[in-house]
């Protein structure tokens, strides 16, 4: 499963960290670079925690016996509560009585023991890949809700809806799953490729027409931020950081 120096891990929620620690091969997924996660360990945390996140979760990994509670109830609970990104259960029992139960539940797919490292990676990254495709996904960012499926802008505020271009709504969703400073280069090479007649003037370009259509205030710079050599995405104005560095932000692309 080959990575490149571009790499961007998911961000998934663990629901049932002692089965996961315990499983060899769960713990190596985890643990593999490919994902980075917030542990729990019962039913009340995780639905706190799910439901609280402010920027949300690329997926949540949810076993199905926890120490407080049935997991395929919790993931009823939570879609009830909105929650929409990809389930997947995690359990030891594979009859079919089971599996229909968590997929009935509102789980997108259920996994059961013996875990194989690949194909879990992979079934983690099909159902991520799945739902960033699908209308029902949606990146709050501030003040807006952006649906990359179908490019729109909602203004949550003023309900003014914004249609982005192809390529302004990817270099949204990059600098989305970024978490932190993305140099010019790397956007040019994540979204544009290789095309020796594309300059970073061109993410520069690109940067200003969305700063139109992102921007609450035009005279003041406060969602898409400069930093040094490139740009930071402010999801959450309160939590921002811009002092994180190059070195310590994750620099990577969609797996």
């Amino acid at each position: 499963m080959p990575r490149d120096v571009y790499f961007q891990p998911r961000r998934v929620l663990l629901i049932g960290q002692t089965m996961a620690t315990s499983d060899t091969v769960l713990k190596q997924v985890l643990d593999s670079g490919y994902l980075e996660y917030d542990a729990v360990d019962s039913l009340a945390t995780g639905f706190t925690k799910a439901t609280a996140a402010v920027r949300q979760y690329d997926a949540i990994l949810l076993a199905s016996a926890l120490p407080d509670g049935d997991g395929a109830e919790l993931c009823t609970r939570l879609r009830d509560n909105g929650i929409n990104v990809p389930i997947l259960l995690l359990s030891t029992d594979s009859s079919e009585a089971a599996v229909v139960h968590g997929l009935e539940s509102g789980a997108n797919d259920y996994l059961s023991a013996p875990f194989r490292f690949a194909e879990t990676l992979a079934r983690v990254h099909a159902q991520i890949r799945a739902y960033e495709v699908s209308e029902e996904a949606v990146l709050k960012i501030d003040i807006f809700n952006f649906r990359p499926a179908s490019r729109i802008l909602h203004n949550t505020v003023t309900g003014q809806r914004t249609k982005l271009t192809e390529k302004e709504a990817s270099v949204l969703k990059y600098l989305y799953r970024a978490e932190g400073p993305v140099p010019r280069h790397v956007l040019l090479h994540e979204v544009w490729g290789y095309n020796a007649r594309t300059t970073t003037h061109t993410v520069e370009t690109h940067i200003y027409r969305l700063r139109r259509k992102i921007e609450p205030d035009a005279n003041q710079i406060s969602v898409l931020i400069n930093v040094e050599g490139g740009y930071l995405l402010n999801t959450d104005q309160p939590r921002t950081q811009t002092t994180r560095t190059f070195e310590t932000a994750q620099l990577a692309a969609a797996f």
